[in-house]
């Protein structure tokens, strides 16, 4: 009676335990499907040990065999099977076939699946339970009976043979719930990529593993085979296995925070640990105190054991706190969990200032610590939005913008959203955006000093389990910290971009420079000058002087639409394109024709130049030329009177074919030609008042014929200037000028120097 008492009491209290865990882990989240199918495993589990502690309480027959009336629903512990065949079908990950109900792609017309798997052991209860009620009856009042007392008899014979056959049967069906769970275990691990889920699945696995193979031993084989086992080793395999399978568990949620298991329940369970051992310890030393009392005194325990009670609570107790200390220290203080993951992942992104790394970063370190199938971090900068996951998965322009018009709408005063919820602000395309598209459960945005720079889009757990309050407070806190850490990094990457721009307009502004002619080549009988002023760094305006083998030479002058460096980049095609043909192409007109074709055909519809092409045949100095919408160079006679070159056709680029036409002018002996870009008579005086062409024509006119045509150029920007007051110019000035010399019979070359002029 003494082993019977003992293993009567380890079975009650594994049972309760099992009870107490399971309570626990359904207060953590009763609304979570994997914790109420876990409750309910470890709650079918204690009953099977409190059954067998009950068994041992009660009455023994000669054969020592229990027969407590209570063990009539003793099968209720074989619902154990199938809950365990439920918990492994959703942990880490719901199974397709174990969708609930009402889930997407779940055929309606089958019920929950928890009925399907439970429904053999269902039926195997209530068979069960109908024989045992029905069956005290059979053998009873044979007087009443009668003559049907033998058919009864044989009846209950019947039954008790189908029972044995049934329970033997249904082993089997135990049997085959308990290896399907093992095998999705081992197939859940092996497929586990998240080092924190396959270590969940490990340890549970493992545990659930011997648990399933002690309940084999002690119960199923035994039935299955009609085999005799012992009470003692029979309890006493349940007693190790339930011991084995909850301990898995508690470890589980306690190492490695199965279930997000509150640091609260986890202390609870560890204490609960450490008082377990004392009180162990405490009922071992007070059994061998009590007997060598009693041996030594002849005095009752139970005088003295008030006492020794007394005692080990002033000893134990600074033992307590030494165990409780050491085991927070070994199971709780992980580097690796989750929280501590975070907090120091806040403490890290003060100092980064490199946006990109600070989005990798956190969206990996978020994903991988929390178990989530995605992280993603927006951050909006001023000319567009960033947007990093940690799944690799990105979107197009139009859902980011569609992001960052979601977060300017959000209430400023907003914080964490479940998106599945309804909050203000967020609309159904949306939540269609956020949910379907990019896998989004919980939306937290990021603000630095009242304005929103950003937000943390976190996907769905991996286990399927939803975020707790506590997991929520940890989040907002690292999105304050993230909030500064991503402005920060904006604004460094905004002054970054600012010098690397700089940077790149003073090459191209060199760049430029270099095709822009500093130095034109000796041309008998002309002084030429030509300056160009950009409004920004890099301008729109060209002018290019190309000499041909047969002694004559090209003089152009261009305005692309538009400043800036789109504009300077059409403008090096079109100078480029000259230079190609002016050597060997004679009507300026199709050089032309040609260049509007390239500038029609590689630029937006909204690029265009007006353009300007003369050749000029040093025999006889005859001037064929070509207007495409420039402004009209003047021709300044020697005698005073003035021309304008109008005559070619319309703007470059609007039209894929143009007409375009072709004029000659004769210059003779101090006759001076002027190019000039809108820049120059468009100049804005500080009352709105614009230069104008007809200030420029009278400002020419008043020249003094000995004017080189470098004094020409510096004349005339310098009336420009002193008409802006000396304001910043709006748009690119760009001024040329061809002065014809007096033939020298001797020397045949220029009286002054060829130069131009680019200024930045």
């Amino acid at each position: 009676m003494g082993s019977y008492l003992i293993l009567a009491t380890v079975n009650l209290v594994l049972g309760g335990l099992a009870f107490l865990l399971g309570m626990l882990i359904l207060r953590e989240n009763p609304w979570q499907r994997l914790n109420r199918v876990t409750a309910l495993m470890l709650f079918f589990g204690g009953f099977g040990s409190l059954l067998a502690a009950l068994g041992f309480f009660g009455t023994t027959n000669n054969a020592g065999q229990a027969v407590n009336p209570i063990q009539s629903l003793a099968y209720l512990w074989e619902f154990f099977f199938p809950s365990l065949f439920l918990f492994a079908s959703l942990f880490p990950s719901e199974r397709r076939f174990a969708r609930s109900l009402g889930s997407p792609g779940r055929p309606r017309f089958l019920p929950p699946f928890e009925v399907l798997v439970f429904l053999p052991h269902l039926v195997h209860f209530g068979v069960l339970l109908g024989i045992a009620l029905w069956k005290p009856s059979i053998g009873s009042n044979g007087g009443v009976l009668g003559l049907f007392g033998t058919v009864a008899k044989v009846g209950g014979l019947f039954v008790e043979l189908f029972l044995a056959v049934h329970q033997a049967m249904f082993s089997l069906v135990n049997l085959g719930f308990g290896i399907g769970a093992v095998l999705l275990l081992g197939e859940s691990y092996r497929r586990a990529r998240v080092p924190r889920v396959r270590q969940q699945v490990g340890s549970i696995g493992v545990g659930l593993t011997l648990c399933l193979v002690l309940y084999t031993l002690s119960t199923l084989l035994p039935t299955l085979f009609g085999m005799r086992v012992a009470n003692t080793l029979r309890s006493s395999l349940v007693a190790a296995a339930l011991a084995v399978g909850t301990a898995s568990i508690a470890y589980s949620m306690v190492r490695y925070k199965f279930l997000d298991a509150r640091l609260l329940a986890r202390r609870g369970i560890l204490y609960a640990l450490a008082s377990a051992v004392m009180i162990g310890v405490y009922l071992l030393l007070v059994e061998q105190v009590n007997r060598l009392v009693t041996e030594i005194t002849r005095i009752d325990t139970r005088v003295v054991e008030p006492v020794f009670l007394i005692v080990a609570m002033v000893l134990f107790q600074p033992i307590l706190s030494r165990l409780e200390q050491a085991l927070d220290r070994i199971f709780l203080r992980d580097p690796n969990d989750y929280r501590n993951v975070l907090r120091q992942l806040g403490k890290d992104l003060l100092g980064t200032l490199e946006l990109e790394i600070l989005l990798t970063r956190s969206t990996h370190t978020i994903a991988d610590a929390m178990l989530l199938r995605s992280a993603r971090i927006v951050a909006l900068s001023r000319e567009k939005v960033l947007l990093h996951s940690s799944s690799g998965n990105g979107v197009d322009l139009r859902e980011c913008e569609h992001l960052r018009d979601l977060l300017m709408r959000l209430p400023a005063d907003s914080g964490t959203l479940r998106v599945l919820e309804v909050f203000e602000g967020i609309g159904d395309l949306d939540r269609a955006l956020l949910v379907n598209r990019l896998d989004t459960a919980l939306l937290l945005p990021l603000r630095s000093g009242g304005e929103t720079v950003g937000a943390l889009l976190l996907g769905p757990r991996v286990t399927g389990t939803e975020f707790t309050s506590e997991d929520v407070l940890l989040l907002e806190s690292l999105a304050a910290q993230m909030g500064v850490s991503v402005q920060n990094a904006l604004l460094v990457r905004d002054r970054e971009s600012a010098v690397r721009l700089e940077q790149e307009l003073r090459l191209a502004q060199q760049i430029q420079r270099s095709f822009l002619m500093t130095e034109f080549p000796p041309l008998p009988q002309f002084d030429v000058h030509a300056v160009a002023l950009p409004s920004k760094e890099v301008g729109g305006d060209f002018y290019d002087l190309v000499t041909r083998s047969d002694g004559s030479f090209v003089i152009a002058i261009a305005d692309v639409a538009g400043k800036g460096v789109p504009a300077a980049l059409l403008s090096s095609m079109l100078q480029a394109s000259l230079r190609t043909q002016a050597a060997s192409i004679d009507s300026v007109a199709e050089i032309l024709r040609n260049i509007n074709a390239l500038v029609y055909r590689g630029t937006q519809i909204h690029q265009f130049a007006t353009f300007f092409l003369a050749r000029v045949s040093p025999h006889g100095l005859e001037v064929t030329f070509s207007n495409a919408g420039h402004n009209f160079p003047v021709v300044l006679r020697a005698d005073g009177t003035q021309r304008t070159l109008e005559r070619g056709g319309t703007v470059l680029g609007i039209q894929e074919a143009i007409k375009l036409e072709e004029d000659r002018v004769l210059l003779s002996a101090g006759d001076r030609l002027v190019l000039y870009t809108d820049g120059l008579t468009e100049a804005e005086a500080p009352d709105g008042q614009l230069f104008g062409e007809e200030r420029l024509y009278e400002l020419l006119a008043s020249l003094p014929s000995h004017y080189s045509a470098r004094e020409m150029s510096d004349r005339i920007l310098e009336e420009q200037r002193l008409f802006t007051g000396g304001g910043e110019a709006r748009d690119d000035t760009t001024i040329m000028v061809l002065r014809v010399l007096a033939p020298d019979p001797v020397s045949r070359t220029p009286g002054t120097s060829q130069l131009a002029e680019v200024v930045g």
